[in-house]
């Protein structure tokens, strides 16, 4: 071994024979003898599993579907439409974690390539590996197929890590996941709600009797079957959206700024109970 340099071994390797019907993976046993050692003596063995394929693949890209209409999806700002092509993504992506407050997952779909010498694009032969780097921010499907978020995440995160391999080949895909910061806020137009003088709500068609009545009991029935009239207020859901740093740090990031919330009503619409019906 040289001092000056970390390599001790160069071996040129080369394949007769194609690799059809046979396995990616050729193992390559050796070991190292020296001048003057016991032929009888202990020898390790170590064995190298080296990569065999008929195409000169370079790289590994992961494609995400940008605007196109996908269940989930959510997608950077812009147009999107029937023209919406996937594209590879160098660039840090976005993803709106609403699945805490719909419990509706939100998926982004993603499709790995193989980029050839030739500057080909070939399809994977073999399933892909993949994992999240914090599954407390983003989750990864088993197929490798989709990032999401499915409500169970506790934070979001700026530069949220997904890792993908084939072989020898690795790519990632970053993404700033906004969670909504809990608890949420509720706003009413009006917190004082009063009843409507003089303004009474006929009851109930079930409270009418089968048997006639004469005019006197019916009006003094309807009277007693009346109920009071309250004032209304509009209610509103509003939360602030928040991504954590990667280095664990307390400052957050706001979407889209630290004085703006967002009105996520619609979404927990379905949700939203009052504590106490008696009273309201």
């Amino acid at each position: 071994r040289a001092a000056d340099s970390a390599a001790f071994l160069h071996l040129d390797l080369a394949v007769e024979n194609g690799t059809g019907g046979l396995a990616p993976a050729r193992p390559l046993t050796w070991q190292v003898e020296y001048p003057g050692q016991d032929p009888e003596a202990q020898k390790d063995k170590l064995v190298w599993e080296i990569q065999v394929s008929e195409r000169d693949v370079r790289a590994l890209v992961p494609l995400v579907q940008v605007g196109a209409p996908h269940p989930g999806h959510c997608p950077p700002p812009g147009p999107a439409g029937p023209h919406a092509q996937p594209r590879s993504a160098p660039q840090e992506l976005e993803i709106l974690n609403t699945a805490p407050l719909t419990g509706v997952p939100r998926a982004v779909p993603v499709k790995l390539v193989a980029v050839e010498a030739g500057g080909g694009v070939a399809e994977l032969t073999e399933p892909p590996g993949c994992e999240s780097a914090d599954k407390q921010v983003l989750q990864v499907s088993d197929a490798c197929d989709a990032v999401f978020v499915g409500g169970k995440e506790s934070r979001g995160a700026r530069g949220a890590r997904v890792d993908f391999w084939s072989r020898r080949l690795h790519a990632s895909l970053r993404f700033t996941v906004w969670a909504p910061l809990l608890p949420l806020r509720v706003q009413l137009g009006d917190t004082a709600l009063e009843q409507v003088r003089g303004w009474r709500l006929p009851g109930s068609p079930e409270s009418a009797p089968a048997e006639a009545e004469e005019p006197g009991e019916e009006a003094e029935r309807r009277a007693r079957g009346c109920r009071p009239q309250y004032q209304r207020t509009a209610v509103r859901v509003l939360a602030h959206f928040v991504a954590h740093p990667l280095d664990g740090g307390r400052h957050l990031a706001y979407l889209p700024g630290p004085d703006w919330l967002l009105d996520v009503t619609h979404l927990v619409a379905g949700r939203t109970r009052v504590q106490d019906p008696r009273v309201a």
